[in-house]
Protein backbone atom coordinates (compact mmCIF):
# COMPACT_ATOMS: atom_id res chain seq x y z
CA UNK A 1 0.00 0.00 0.00
CA UNK A 2 1.51 3.20 -1.08
CA UNK A 3 1.49 6.16 1.34
CA UNK A 4 -1.25 8.30 -1.00
CA UNK A 5 -5.05 8.17 -2.24
CA UNK A 6 -7.47 9.89 -4.19
CA UNK A 7 -10.11 11.94 -2.66
CA UNK A 8 -12.31 14.49 -3.64
CA UNK A 9 -12.53 18.03 -2.22
CA UNK A 10 -13.92 21.23 -2.44
CA UNK A 11 -11.98 24.37 -1.84
CA UNK A 12 -15.69 26.36 -2.14
CA UNK A 13 -18.61 25.61 -2.48
CA UNK A 14 -20.27 24.81 -5.70
CA UNK A 15 -19.69 21.33 -8.62
CA UNK A 16 -16.43 23.72 -9.83
CA UNK A 17 -15.03 23.46 -7.05
CA UNK A 18 -14.84 19.52 -6.39
CA UNK A 19 -11.73 18.06 -7.69
CA UNK A 20 -10.34 14.62 -6.92
CA UNK A 21 -6.98 15.41 -5.50
CA UNK A 22 -3.85 13.42 -4.07
CA UNK A 23 -3.81 13.21 0.24
CA UNK A 24 -2.23 11.40 2.48
CA UNK A 25 -3.63 8.31 3.63
CA UNK A 26 -4.90 8.11 7.08
CA UNK A 27 -3.52 6.46 10.18
CA UNK A 28 -6.17 5.49 12.16
CA UNK A 29 -6.07 6.60 16.15
CA UNK A 30 -7.22 5.62 19.03
CA UNK A 31 -10.64 3.85 19.13
CA UNK A 32 -10.76 4.84 15.19
CA UNK A 33 -10.78 1.80 12.22
CA UNK A 34 -9.24 2.84 8.62
CA UNK A 35 -11.47 1.54 6.32
CA UNK A 36 -10.76 1.01 2.23
CA UNK A 37 -13.81 2.82 0.39
CA UNK A 38 -15.02 0.21 -2.11
CA UNK A 39 -18.79 1.81 -2.82
CA UNK A 40 -20.23 5.51 -2.39
CA UNK A 41 -23.89 6.18 -2.80
CA UNK A 42 -24.38 9.31 -3.66
CA UNK A 43 -27.72 11.50 -2.85
CA UNK A 44 -29.71 14.26 -3.53
CA UNK A 45 -28.49 15.82 -0.28
CA UNK A 46 -24.68 15.56 -1.04
CA UNK A 47 -26.04 17.38 -3.78
CA UNK A 48 -27.62 20.24 -2.23
CA UNK A 49 -23.92 20.27 0.17
CA UNK A 50 -21.75 20.75 -2.67
CA UNK A 51 -23.48 23.32 -4.43
CA UNK A 52 -24.98 25.35 -1.34
CA UNK A 53 -23.80 23.81 1.93
CA UNK A 54 -27.08 23.80 2.94
CA UNK A 55 -25.91 25.93 6.27
CA UNK A 56 -24.04 24.01 7.59
CA UNK A 57 -20.58 24.51 9.09
CA UNK A 58 -18.03 23.49 6.33
CA UNK A 59 -14.69 23.38 6.83
CA UNK A 60 -12.39 23.48 3.27
CA UNK A 61 -10.97 21.33 1.97
CA UNK A 62 -13.94 19.36 2.60
CA UNK A 63 -14.85 15.84 1.36
CA UNK A 64 -18.84 15.25 1.04
CA UNK A 65 -20.53 11.99 0.84
CA UNK A 66 -21.97 10.40 3.38
CA UNK A 67 -22.71 6.73 2.40
CA UNK A 68 -19.96 4.20 1.71
CA UNK A 69 -19.27 0.47 1.79
CA UNK A 70 -15.79 -1.04 2.72
CA UNK A 71 -13.10 -3.08 4.23
CA UNK A 72 -11.60 -2.37 7.41
CA UNK A 73 -7.71 -2.72 6.83
CA UNK A 74 -6.36 -1.07 9.77
CA UNK A 75 -6.73 -0.58 13.29
CA UNK A 76 -6.27 2.24 16.22
CA UNK A 77 -5.50 1.10 19.44
CA UNK A 78 -8.50 0.11 21.56
CA UNK A 79 -10.31 -0.90 18.80
CA UNK A 80 -12.80 -3.84 20.22
CA UNK A 81 -16.28 -3.79 17.58
CA UNK A 82 -14.31 -4.16 14.53
CA UNK A 83 -11.40 -6.67 12.84
CA UNK A 84 -9.55 -6.17 9.88
CA UNK A 85 -10.95 -7.27 7.08
CA UNK A 86 -14.66 -6.41 8.16
CA UNK A 87 -17.16 -5.37 5.72
CA UNK A 88 -18.53 -2.38 6.83
CA UNK A 89 -21.21 0.50 5.97
CA UNK A 90 -20.73 4.24 7.42
CA UNK A 91 -23.46 6.03 9.69
CA UNK A 92 -25.06 8.83 8.55
CA UNK A 93 -25.29 10.46 12.12
CA UNK A 94 -22.51 8.51 14.15
CA UNK A 95 -23.39 10.95 17.01
CA UNK A 96 -27.02 9.24 17.25
CA UNK A 97 -27.32 5.99 18.06
CA UNK A 98 -31.26 5.06 19.66
CA UNK A 99 -34.28 6.91 20.19
CA UNK A 100 -35.67 10.45 18.32
CA UNK A 101 -33.00 12.47 17.18
CA UNK A 102 -32.68 15.59 18.25
CA UNK A 103 -33.77 18.64 15.79
CA UNK A 104 -35.10 17.87 12.35
CA UNK A 105 -34.93 17.12 8.80
CA UNK A 106 -35.01 21.01 8.52
CA UNK A 107 -32.65 22.29 11.23
CA UNK A 108 -31.17 19.29 12.47
CA UNK A 109 -29.33 19.52 15.91
CA UNK A 110 -27.46 16.47 14.81
CA UNK A 111 -24.13 15.95 13.35
CA UNK A 112 -23.11 14.29 9.79
CA UNK A 113 -21.35 12.45 7.72
CA UNK A 114 -20.30 14.48 4.48
CA UNK A 115 -22.20 17.62 6.45
CA UNK A 116 -20.88 18.72 9.81
CA UNK A 117 -17.78 15.82 9.87
CA UNK A 118 -15.82 15.30 6.15
CA UNK A 119 -17.34 12.61 3.94
CA UNK A 120 -16.67 9.68 2.58
CA UNK A 121 -15.61 10.51 -1.25
CA UNK A 122 -12.30 9.08 -0.77
CA UNK A 123 -10.29 5.56 -1.53
CA UNK A 124 -9.57 5.72 2.60
CA UNK A 125 -11.32 6.99 5.55
CA UNK A 126 -10.52 6.72 9.09
CA UNK A 127 -13.23 7.10 11.34
CA UNK A 128 -14.18 6.31 14.81
CA UNK A 129 -15.05 2.19 14.97
CA UNK A 130 -18.74 3.40 16.35
CA UNK A 131 -19.28 5.40 13.03
CA UNK A 132 -19.27 2.04 11.13
CA UNK A 133 -21.87 -1.38 11.31
CA UNK A 134 -21.03 -4.15 9.58
CA UNK A 135 -22.55 -4.66 6.17
CA UNK A 136 -25.45 -7.21 5.61
CA UNK A 137 -23.56 -10.09 3.37
CA UNK A 138 -26.39 -10.32 1.24
CA UNK A 139 -25.29 -7.30 -0.48
CA UNK A 140 -22.45 -6.19 -2.44
CA UNK A 141 -20.29 -3.38 -1.57
CA UNK A 142 -22.50 -1.22 -4.42
CA UNK A 143 -25.72 -2.10 -2.78
CA UNK A 144 -24.66 -2.06 0.71
CA UNK A 145 -23.91 1.53 0.61
CA UNK A 146 -26.93 2.56 -0.35
CA UNK A 147 -27.90 1.49 3.19
CA UNK A 148 -27.23 5.16 5.68
CA UNK A 149 -29.53 7.77 3.99
CA UNK A 150 -32.04 4.88 3.00
CA UNK A 151 -32.44 3.42 6.37
CA UNK A 152 -32.48 6.98 8.10
CA UNK A 153 -35.13 7.45 5.48
CA UNK A 154 -37.52 4.89 6.51
CA UNK A 155 -36.66 5.62 9.98
CA UNK A 156 -37.95 9.57 9.68
CA UNK A 157 -40.81 8.37 7.95
CA UNK A 158 -41.76 5.39 10.58
CA UNK A 159 -40.80 7.32 13.79
CA UNK A 160 -40.48 11.04 13.52
CA UNK A 161 -43.75 11.56 11.27
CA UNK A 162 -46.09 8.16 11.89
CA UNK A 163 -44.92 8.06 15.99
CA UNK A 164 -44.00 4.56 15.83
CA UNK A 165 -42.72 3.14 19.11
CA UNK A 166 -41.00 0.41 20.39
CA UNK A 167 -43.31 -2.86 20.81
CA UNK A 168 -45.23 -1.32 17.83
CA UNK A 169 -46.19 -3.48 15.00
CA UNK A 170 -45.88 -2.62 11.42
CA UNK A 171 -48.02 -4.13 8.56
CA UNK A 172 -46.82 -3.71 5.22
CA UNK A 173 -49.38 -5.29 2.89
CA UNK A 174 -47.97 -7.05 -0.48
CA UNK A 175 -49.44 -6.33 -3.46
CA UNK A 176 -52.29 -8.16 -4.92
CA UNK A 177 -51.48 -9.95 -7.99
Amino acid sequence: MTNMMRRWEMDALGRDRLELKQAPIPSPGPGEVLVKVAAVALNYRDKMVIESGRGLPLTFPFTPGSDLAGTVVALGNDVTRLSIGDRVISTFTPDWIDGLRPGDARTPAYRTLGGFYPGVLSEYVAFPQDWFVHAPTTLDDGEASTLPVSGLTAWFGLVERAGLQAGDTVLIPAPAG
